[in-house]
């Protein structure tokens, strides 16, 4: 089936997406979405028909448009937003704030479970934002990043902070996510990535990495799904980054990708070749370094008894492990495809579920994708 792409006016700019976890080979059909910069924003609940679901689909193959299940009002922009189940959304905000939400489905209402107040601020009197959340896939520990340069680490079901890094950085961290259970990674506004291991005492990093030249800000942050060495990173000035963490100090590829800021970078977990972005110039991108791991050539000598070289064998290895760390990579032969072509607001947001894509933008409104052709 071919990709299709629908629009929803949703009334507000949308600032973050996420779909719903699914467990299941069917991709989700409920997706979050969370304001920023209106009059009032919410956090929203959409349920979409799915593309599979014959009795849900016109005859035009268009899917129905998405319909609003819940709708709660939001203190400050939604910075970031965590679905950790069917019923639990995790937001942060500009006000420092950090809320879990629960949606109970018998009445349709989202509700606030419980909330976590000025974890971010300056000078200990005003309130700042905090950027960023990441979610520990092992454990029910969270941290947050903020416009303060701090790291705290929470729990679910705690009112206090297990633990503050008050002087992580001393400039805003736009972006982090857990490397390991015990590992976060993070960016910030001087163009650095570093590493931190949460079971050690004190504010410092294990490593720091960082980019040569302009000190330009890296945005936003994403782990490889099976290789937690290899990160990649976006940056105010467009440009996709590749870091190896196991040997480098400087990001092993940087690619000119978008116009404008990368607000998202986004690995596809079931085949991470893949890799999504979006922009500040409207863009959505697919990144698709398959063709890169083309089958690699060794020449293999055999010798004589008395050391002379009798014949080369030619053997095929099809075992490269990914297509990002490649000499291909730096090259830029990496394959592109524009999603949405005709778009001019900014993307801020994308998240996808099996071969379906959600992106958020400031023409309040909610594109998605269906039917990507992502096996390759």
């Amino acid at each position: 089936m071919a990709t299709s792409a629908t629009v929803h006016y949703t009334g507000q700019k949308v600032s973050k997406v996420k779909w719903e976890p699914c467990t299941h080979l069917r991709r989700s059909t409920v997706f979050a979405t969370g304001g920023w910069d209106n009059d009032v924003n919410q956090l929203c609940l959409w349920s979409v028909a799915d593309i599979e679901d014959t009795t849900n689909i016109s005859s035009s193959n268009i899917p129905d448009e998405p319909q609003l299940l819940a709708a709660i009002n939001h203190t400050g922009s939604v910075t970031d937003l965590k679905i950790l189940d069917k019923d639990k959304i995790l937001t942060s905000s500009s006000c420092g704030n950090i809320t879990l939400h629960k949606f109970n489905s018998h009445n349709k209402e989202l509700r606030i479970s419980q909330s976590w107040s000025g974890m971010h601020y300056f000078n200990n009197i005003t309130h700042c934002s905090c950027t960023s959340l990441a979610t520990n896939p092992n454990l029910p520990d969270f941290v947050s990043a903020g416009e303060d340069g701090k790291i705290v680490m929470l729990r679910i079901e705690h009112t206090k902070p297990l633990r503050t890094l008050a002087s992580a950085e001393s400039t805003t961290i736009s972006g982090v996510t857990f490397v390991k259970s015990y590992e976060i990674a993070t960016v910030n506004f001087i163009g650095q990535l570093k590493v931190w291991d949460l079971r050690q005492n004190g504010d410092k990093p294990v490593s720091a990495m960082f980019l040569s030249g302009d000190r330009v800000p890296l945005l936003c942050v994403d782990k490889h799904p099976t290789q937690p060495h290899l990160i990649v990173t976006g940056g105010q000035d467009g440009v996709l980054g590749v870091w190896d963490m196991r040997q480098e100090r400087y990001p092993v590829t940087l690619l000119e990708a978008h116009s404008a800021e990368i607000w998202q970078v986004l690995f596809y977990q079931p085949n991470p070749d893949h890799l999504f972005t979006c922009s500040q110039d409207g863009s959505v991108w697919q990144w698709n370094g398959s063709s890169m791991k083309a089958s690699s050539i060794d020449i293999n000598k055999i010798l004589n008894p008395d050391g002379n070289q009798a014949a080369e064998i030619t053997t095929v290895s099809n075992h490269v492990p990914t297509p990002w760390l490649s000499a291909d990579a730096s090259k830029h032969k990496i394959e592109t495809f524009s999603l949405l072509p005709y778009n001019r607001s900014s993307v801020n947001s994308i998240d996808i579920s099996g071969q379906n894509l959600v992106c958020g933008t400031d023409a309040e409104a909610v594109y998605i994708l269906e039917n990507l052709d992502l096996v390759s």
